[in-house]
């Protein structure tokens, strides 16, 4: 596959004592769903940053879409992203749902006439076109997040990046922004990289990059990386739910495959009941 970001042997630290990225690298795949997890402190969040051009790398390199970022490159990559932060109320700038969505589209100059089109089309694509008139800020958690990814999707980024996303919303909101996210992936063939806590979205995601102490220690499908239990329990690491399930049933003796999303394992217990 096309490597659409790589970083190269990155060191960065925000003070002299604490390297938040010790040499790290990694690569992010053209129209993947990438997931990057690891403790508070591990340098996720200092990776999407680093993506961005919002922090400078000390020593390294990092590419995007072949460019090298430097102050040359900067804006030209930061055009073919668009990024979704924890708390949605930080960036929200209009007054109304449409004002929001509208102003990415009005940095990048889109004329008019074609801007409400743009703003219904993708205010739909998330399920707020009834919105459209009411204040950000009196919307839920779930819906809030919604509107940030319309704003975002609007402006056609190449690569979009959610960083914490849906670590504020209940799990009804999460189910819901991780839904969202899968489907724009599956019908837009978007890469996508998402810095989460939340194990269960890394279950739906193409590739997830465990990150330890600044450096990458694991990398590779869910279904592989999400069995090395031992190793992410030492990392401050949970494993899914659904995983822990199977694996406690073949401990008593019930045969089930060891997959890490619930509802196969139930649909497996179901299909056994079946045969009793």
């Amino acid at each position: 596959m096309t490597k659409i970001i790589e970083l190269q042997d990155v060191v960065f630290s925000y003070d002299e004592n604490t390297p938040a990225l010790r040499g790290t690298n990694l690569y992010i795949n053209k129209g993947e769903y990438t997931t990057i997890i690891g403790h508070n402190g591990s340098g996720k969040s200092t990776v999407a940053k680093l993506i961005m051009g919002l922090l400078e790398a000390e020593y390294g390199k990092i590419l995007v879409d072949g460019l090298e970022m430097n102050i040359d490159n900067v804006y030209e990559i930061r055009s073919k992203i668009g990024i979704v932060f924890q708390n949605p109320d930080n960036q929200f700038i209009g007054s109304t749902v449409r004002d929001d969505i509208a102003f990415g589209l009005e940095n990048h100059q889109i004329p008019q006439q074609d801007m409400d089109d743009l703003i219904n089309t993708y205010a739909s694509k998330v399920g707020m076109i009834n919105y459209l008139d009411h204040e950000p800020t009196k919307l839920s958690g779930g819906q809030k997040q919604r509107v940030a990814i319309a704003g975002v999707l609007a402006m056609h980024p190449d690569i979009i990046i959610l960083d914490e996303a849906t670590s504020m919303l209940d799990p009804l909101g999460r189910e819901e922004i991780n839904s969202l996210v899968h489907e724009i992936h599956e019908k837009n063939d978007m890469t996508i990289i998402s810095i989460t806590h939340d194990i269960e979205e890394v279950a739906m995601s193409d590739r997830v990059i465990v990150l330890d102490k600044g450096k990458v220690r694991m990398e590779g499908k869910p279904e592989d990386v999400l069995k090395r239990e031992s190793e992410l329990v030492s990392m401050n690491l949970d494993v899914p739910f659904g995983y822990k399930l199977s694996k406690a049933l073949k401990a008593q003796g019930i045969a089930v495959h060891e997959d890490i999303l619930i509802e196969e394992v139930v649909n497996e217990l179901c299909q056994l009941n079946s045969k009793m």
